[in-house]
Formats: C-alpha cells, sequence, structure tokens
C-alpha cells in the first residue's frame, strides 16, 4: 500500500469518471484500476484531515459493534430455524458507550447507500460523495460514521424481523422493508463473505477502525519515541477510502437481495476481501512495531522512576529491567548449575550487574572472580551477568555464551533472554562496546554507575564500591595503583619503601628501549649520580621470564585508562595534576618510548621518548646542578626546558567504554583544551580489531 506524503497534483485518471470508454465493460473493472496513487490524489485534491468536528471515537466504534453483533446474533438464531425471540444473557451484547450522533448527517450518509446500482464504479462515485458529505471531520471519524449508518440500517432490520412474531408494528414494518427476502440469502456464501463471519468485509471495516484509532490515540506521543508512527498516520486517509468503499459495496450487495436484482459482480468482492484483508495486514504491521517502542517508551519511564527516583526493590527491577516484565526466567547459578528465581537469588541483595557482548575478556573474567571471592566473605552481594547478544541468535553464540558461562561461579541471565530494558541500559548507564558493570542497592539505588574500571585499576580493593573507598583509593600516590603491577622487578617494594629514584620506561620501538638502558647506564655510573643521586630503571611489559609481554601491555594500558576515567569522573573534570599526568601517559601509548619518573610512589614526571633520550644525551649540560639539587628536581627542570622548545600535537583517542567518559578533556602539555572530533570505524562484520 502506497503511503502518500502530500497531495498529488496530477488530475485523476479518466476511469474515475462515470463515463468509460467501450473497451471496458463494467465487469472488467477492478481495483486495480484504482491504484492507491490513483485514490490518494483524487481524495487529496478536495479533503483534508479536519476536525472541525470531532467524535468520540472508543464509543462510537463501541455502538457500532453492539449493533452489528447483536444483528448477527439475531441472524443466526434465524439461520438455525429458530423464530423465538433472542435471549441476552447476564453480560449484555448492549453498548453503555453515550453518543451524540449528528443525525441528519446520517440520513444523509444512509440515503447515500441506499438503491445504488452494483459494480465499482458507483462505489466509487457514492464514496467520494460520503467524502463530500463528511467534510469537516477526520479521516477515521469518517470511516466510523459511514459504518453508523450502515450498522442502524442493517440492526434495524433485523430488531423489526425479531419482534415481528409478536408486534404487529415490527410485523408491517418488516414486509414494507422485505426483510424476510434476506432468510434466503442466509446460506449464500455471498452473503457470508458481507456479514455473519469474523473475517467478512463489514468486520474487516469495524477492525480497521479499531486500528485507526488505536493509531491516533499513539500521536499523542513524541513521534521521536515511536518512529513507526509517522508512516502509520500516512496510511489513514487511504484506509479510510478503501473502508468507506468497502461498506458502500457491502450496501450495495444488501440491497440486491432485498430488492431481488442483480448482485454485485463475484469478483468485484472477492477483490474488495483482498483488498481489505491487506489494508488489515499493513495496519496491524505497523501498530505492531508501534506497540514495542510504546512498551519500549513505558518500560523506559517505568525504569528512570524506580531506579532513579521512587526506589523500588531489587526483585521488581531487576525482572523488569530483563523481561519487561514483574517476573522473568530464571537465573543460572554458577556453582549449582540450576535454575533460581530472582526473589529466590536476590531479594534484600546487592546486586553487581555485569553487562556485557560475548565478547569479555579472560582479563575482566578472572578479575571478577578475584571480587566473587571476596563477595564470599559478605553474604548481602550477588553478582549477574547479563549477556547481550545481537539477534538472531546463531550457534557460535550459544557454544561462546556456554564456554562463558561455564567459566562464571555467579549468577547468569539465560541465552535466549532479550534484554527488554536495552534503551535505559545504552542511554542512562551508557553501555557502549566494552563492558559495564553497575552496583545497585537491595532498593535498586546505583551505588557505583560503572565499576569496571574501579575493577580493572584495583581488582578486590576496590569492593565495596563505594564513593569513599574510590576516594579513599585515589588518594594513593598513582603509580601505586598503574605501574607496579605490571613489572616483576624483585627489588621493586625495597626501593620503593626507601623512596629511591625510579624511571618506569617502556615503548613500541626496541631500538628506543636499548638507546634508553645504554644512556641510563652512562648515567649511573658518573660519579655525580653515584653521590648520592642514583636512580634505579624499571621495564614495563615483560613477563617474568624477561620477555616482552603484549597481553600484559594490553591490560597496562587499560588500567591507566580505567584510572583517568574514574579520577575524572570522581573531580567531574580532567583538569588535574594525577589525571594530566595520566592523560600524557596514554598518549604516549604508540610512541617509541616513555618514561615515569618516582620518587618511591611519588611522581615527578611523565616524559616523552625523543625528549628522555635528549636529557639523557645533554647530562653534560646540567648534571653540575646536581651538586645543589636532588636528582628529581634537576631532571625535572632540564626537561621541562626541553619539552618548552619542542613542539608536537597530543592526540588521545577514547575506547569505546561503557559508562561516564569525560566529554572535555584538558591538554596534558598546556593549559588548553583538547580538540574533540568523530571518527568512524568498521570492520566489516568481523570481529573488532
Amino acid at each position: 500500500m502506497a503511503t502518500p506524503h502530500k497531495a498529488p497534483t496530477a488530475p485523476a485518471p479518466a476511469l474515475l469518471h462515470s463515463k468509460q470508454s467501450t473497451t471496458t465493460t463494467k465487469e472488467e473493472l477492478s481495483t486495480r484500476h484504482y491504484s492507491d496513487e490513483v485514490v490518494t490524489s483524487h481524495i487529496y485534491a478536495k479533503h483534508r484531515d479536519d476536525d472541525t468536528a470531532k467524535i468520540d471515537l472508543h464509543n462510537y466504534i463501541s455502538v457500532i459493534e453492539s449493533i452489528i453483533t447483536t444483528a448477527d446474533r439475531i441472524t443466526d438464531t434465524v439461520h438455525r430455524g429458530s423464530e423465538g425471540r433472542l435471549v441476552y444473557s447476564n453480560d449484555s451484547l448492549a453498548s453503555a458507550a453515550v453518543i451524540e450522533p449528528p443525525l441528519c448527517t446520517l440520513h444523509r450518509i444512509s440515503s447515500e447507500l441506499s438503491c445504488k446500482p452494483p459494480g465499482i464504479e458507483k462505489a466509487h462515485e457514492t464514496t467520494i460523495e460520503i467524502f463530500e458529505i463528511l467534510a469537516n471531520y477526520p479521516w477515521e471519524a469518517k470511516a466510523a460514521l459511514t459504518l453508523l449508518a450502515f450498522a442502524a440500517d442493517y440492526g434495524d432490520l433485523w430488531h423489526l424481523y425479531h419482534y415481528s412474531q409478536a408486534d404487529p408494528l415490527a410485523k408491517s414494518l418488516a414486509i414494507i422493508k422485505k426483510v424476510a427476502t434476506l432468510k434466503k440469502h442466509l446460506d449464500s456464501l455471498r452473503y457470508r463473505q458481507v456479514l455473519l463471519n469474523p473475517k467478512s468485509l463489514i468486520q474487516s471495516c469495524l477492525q480497521a477502525i479499531k486500528y485507526m484509532n488505536e493509531i491516533k490515540e499513539f500521536a499523542k506521543y513524541d513521534v521521536k519515541e515511536l518512529p513507526e508512527l509517522p508512516a502509520a498516520l500516512r496510511l489513514i486517509p487511504l484506509v479510510t477510502y478503501w473502508v468507506i468503499h468497502t461498506i458502500v459495496a457491502s450496501k450495495i450487495e444488501l440491497s440486491t437481495y432485498l430488492s431481488e436484482t442483480e448482485n454485485q459482480p463475484q469478483r468485484y468482492l472477492n477483490e474488495l476481501s483482498e483488498k481489505i484483508g491487506f489494508v488489515l495486514a499493513e495496519l496491524e504491521k505497523h501498530l505492531d512495531a508501534i506497540r514495542l517502542q510504546f512498551e519500549e517508551v513505558d518500560l523506559y519511564r517505568w525504569l528512570v522512576d524506580h531506579i532513579e527516583h521512587y526506589h523500588t526493590d531489587i526483585t521488581l527491577v531487576v525482572p523488569k529491567l530483563l523481561s519487561g516484565k514483574p517476573e522473568t526466567k530464571p537465573l543460572i547459578d554458577g556453582t549449582t548449575h540450576r535454575e533460581v528465581s530472582v526473589h529466590e537469588s536476590l531479594s534484600g541483595k546487592y546486586v553487581i550487574l555485569i553487562i556485557s557482548g560475548l565478547d569479555i575478556t579472560e582479563d575482566d573474567i578472572k578479575a571478577f572472580h578475584k571480587i566473587y571471592e571476596e563477595l564470599k566473605r559478605d553474604n548481602r552481594y550477588e553478582i549477574v551477568w547479563i549477556p547481550i547478544i545481537p539477534e538472531p541468535y546463531q550457534e557460535e553464540d550459544r557454544k561462546r555464551y556456554e564456554y562463558l558461562r561455564s567459566t562464571m561461579k555467579w549468577y547468569s541471565v539465560e541465552f535466549t533472554t532479550k534484554i527488554s530494558g536495552m534503551r535505559y541500559i545504552e542511554e542512562k548507564w551508557q553501555l557502549r562496546e566494552d563492558p559495564l558493570v553497575v552496583v545497585l542497592n537491595p532498593q535498586s539505588k546505583v551505588e557505583f554507575m560503572n565499576a569496571i574500571h574501579l575493577i580493572r585499576v584495583w581488582e578486590n580493593e576496590a569492593f565495596p564500591f563505594t564513593l569513599d573507598r574510590t576516594q579513599a583509593l585515589l588518594r594513593r600516590n598513582w603509580p601505586e595503583s598503574t605501574l607496579i603491577k605490571f613489572t616483576h622487578q624483585p627489588r621493586l617494594q625495597n626501593w620503593i619503601a626507601r623512596d629511591k629514584n625510579i624511571l618506569f620506561y617502556g615503548g613500541k620501538d626496541p631500538l628506543w628501549i636499548q638507546q634508553f638502558e645504554e644512556r641510563a647506564e652512562i648515567l649511573r655510573s658518573d660519579p655525580l649520580i653515584m653521590d648520592g643521586g642514583s636512580f634505579e630503571i624499571v621495564r614495563i611489559g615483560k613477563d617474568a621470564i624477561g620477555q616482552d609481554d603484549p597481553a600484559l601491555m594490553a591490560r597496562f594500558w587499560t588500567t591507566q585508562w580505567g584510572y583517568f576515567v574514574v579520577k575524572s569522573q570522581i573531580k567531574g573534570s580532567s583538569a588535574s595534576e594525577t589525571t594530566e599526568d595520566i592523560l600524557r601517559l596514554i598518549s604516549y601509548q604508540n610512541e617509541d618510548g616513555w618514561v615515569v619518573l618516582t620518587v618511591g610512589t611519588a611522581p615527578v614526571l611523565v616524559g616523552r621518548g625523543i625528549l628522555i633520550l635528549k636529557l639523557l644525551e645533554d647530562f653534560p649540560k646540567w648534571k653540575q646542578n646536581l651538586r645543589i639539587k636532588a636528582f628529581p628536581d634537576v631532571f625535572r627542570e632540564y626537561f621541562n626546558e626541553l619539552a618548552f622548545s619542542s613542539h608536537q600535537c597530543d592526540r588521545v583517542i577514547l575506547p569505546g567504554f561503557s559508562g561516564w567518559i569525560p566529554m572535555i578533556v584538558n591538554c596534558p602539555e598546556c593549559p588548553r583544551f583538547m580538540e574533540t572530533g568523530i571518527s568512524f570505524k568498521c570492520c566489516h562484520g568481523g570481529a573488532h580489531m
């Protein structure tokens, strides 16, 4: 079905006129001659969605349905050979709805519906005339008033017949209206094609009006939240035309029974059945999408209210987050592998939600295991893994899920669970590519928005993931949290305890590493350095046997990012000495080399490799200063001189972390804000590289 966006300006084709060419007979005309484009051009030429005159569509539908259903009940008793009165049950078919119909308008419509010859031409002309009568009504009201006029006439016929056995007046009126002639047609397929059948033309028209009413009810919501709504609304004028056209054709068919004249062409009725069926299918398709979108909107608002404002029991919030309903599928216990209800497993507990795709790393899972072992000492906490798996599910996805779940001792959500609260998770908790770890208290209040960075930096030391605990961890010198665990130097703790000068170093270029180590040894052998200014060098990124370890370095950079995000989030910006040091180090991730100078764990400077080599090369220029100042001070002062005289842009590419990330970042080298931009990446359907 076409969805017109504006009224076509082209004139209606000749087939819409009353006179047809001699080569086209009535029997040859069909609904295909009245294409959606032709119909919309014709009705839009004179009509718009005018709501000058409004009706309570819901009440009108109720009255129409009551009339047609009751009349069909009477017809059914007649068809079964029972001439007795229809006995009503306690659930009477009478509608309780109150309407104030425009009587004169209904009479005009009824007149238009009466005594018309069969055929699609006359049905089209009559439909257009009814459009003229109802010009001041909205589209869906046009259809409802037309069906009400039909229902009033149809119901009147069978009402008179029903009472004609006992009421002389009803009997006389029934004779005048020739109601008895309808009895002979009750067995015919044609009659049941029009009425008495749940899929009959009239019942289909009623259903279409119900669908249009539902669509208009949704129209009060923001189309940004219901993106399917505009397309559905654009269908309504065309649907209105075909509903009225079908009602006209049905009334003409009934009139032929009463007048015992030529019926509608069977092909025409069949085409109308097909057409109105297609109309319903289109409306259903759009409505299904709108209902799903509305459920998402409704759930989103519920989650906002009950997580952020009116804190609600965790056993109510988790099921709503997972399935959108108060009840959801059981969780799977990672230790017993049995299914456990949400209420049984989470009632009264603090809940740590791990939300991730199937690409969650082994490193993260190992870190979660340390948290889990810590939680075993405090039975107030539980962990739940919520896997985000795009549909359609693949067998490889299931295998990966089963493998991951087998490595987890905590609760997991079932593989086939489609997460209903994804909009809330993505918009409020800001799930992106990276895993998200949200800590909720027993009343579903968020205790920590994304603890993944805390876990990556401090592992089980971060427990119980509170603001106070985080601030306590941040009071430590940052190298203690982000550098020390990435080296296997056995004497490091002793050096730290003695507050020795330590140069932590690393880089991507083996040649730079070699040059740095050679020049550092030259300095270490100088008498001025040996006489009170000694330092140690510690390589970052080697495993226990001294080999380069790429996996270790990947965790190293993830840790630096984690510390930067946590520190920026707690402070509210990236403008602090600590965050600038970390960001400076992060900006050197793809450099040939870099160095962090500390005294014990207290940071002194973070330097780019090329400047560090220059500083070591220029040792003769600054070594005399060691007679009056300490090594760290002299080292930093000369480094700052070199940095001031050089210029190199710093670039930082923020990974796709979930949760809060800084939108404004201070440059680690100067007082300015770093420029922001947008980058795009496509992996052509493959794994992220």
